[in-house]
């Protein structure tokens, strides 16, 4: 059976990003395998390395998850679902990543920050490293964001991607367990560019059954114009494709709190491309 991994540092926003998770896998009949990943120096006060320390420390960690899932499944609908727990000692992107794989995890979501201070600011910047590192989905849950049974969904897109069947099968069961299509977007920073009909047709046969439309906006800042489409249209979701060349892939191998993410208050869906 898949899982969706979920790190976690206890926060308020790991918190959210939980239930995220909770609710896909409820609709997907998938596992959630919560990880906390404990920094090789983490709880060690001195710079001698104790395993047996090291060990107890890990256990403590295992204890504190167990208590922190159980407030997950008050629900009803979300008591059958499967949590597993994970706690693992590296550090956050490349633990993250390698376990998602040997876990044979389909998506991590995750939140854009975690608790405050220098904690907070770290995994604003690790989730932007996920994002980079790994070939799965990533969805990136900002701290106020709340699952909607019935949500808009925009795909920000420069036409240069291409989508895999794999991450148009994601795409497919995110749209439908939130019973919605996908508002396609393409933003002109020059104001005498057209679209490109072909490029658009490729896309449309691509996406299938998926229910879509096409807009076309002309900004300067592509940032802020996905951001003011998004408003005026309700969308409670975004969808952005990172690959090598791409405009999002420069954005989201920085940390996603300073570019895209850094206003959203709607959820993130990173695929990549084939």
């Amino acid at each position: 059976m898949k899982t969706i991994l979920v790190p976690t540092d206890f926060s308020k926003c790991a918190n959210n990003a939980m239930m995220y998770a909770l609710e896909i896998a409820s609709r997907t009949g998938q596992t959630v395998t919560a990880m906390y990943v404990v920094y090789p120096n983490e709880g060690v006060d001195n710079n001698m390395y104790d395993a047996f320390f090291v060990d107890n420390y890990v256990q403590q960690r295992l204890e504190g998850m167990e208590k922190w899932v159980k407030k997950f499944t008050k629900s009803p609908h979300l008591k059958g679902v499967e949590i597993k727990l994970e706690c693992r000692i590296g550090f956050p992107v490349s633990t993250i990543t390698q376990s998602a794989r040997d876990l044979g995890a389909n998506m991590i979501v995750m939140g854009t920050t975690g608790a405050s201070g220098l904690r907070g600011v770290l995994l604003g910047s690790i989730a932007g490293g996920v994002v980079s590192a790994s070939k799965l989905p990533v969805f990136v849950i900002p701290p106020n964001a709340v699952f909607r049974n019935n949500a808009r969904f925009a795909l920000a897109t420069d036409f240069k991607f291409t989508l895999g069947k794999a991450a148009l099968q994601t795409l497919r069961e995110m749209l439908n367990i939130q019973h919605t299509g996908l508002h396609v977007v393409h933003v002109f920073t020059e104001p005498d560019q057209k679209p490109d009909l072909h490029r658009q047709k490729n896309l449309s046969e691509k996406l299938d059954t998926i229910p879509h439309d096409f807009h076309y906006l002309h900004d300067k800042n592509v940032v802020s114009a996905i951001h003011n489409f998004m408003e005026t249209t309700n969308c409670n979701g975004l969808v952005a494709v990172a690959h090598e060349h791409s405009l999002f892939y420069s954005l989201f191998s920085k940390s996603i709190s300073r570019s895209l993410a850094h206003h959203a208050s709607v959820p993130i869906l990173v695929l990549h491309d084939d």
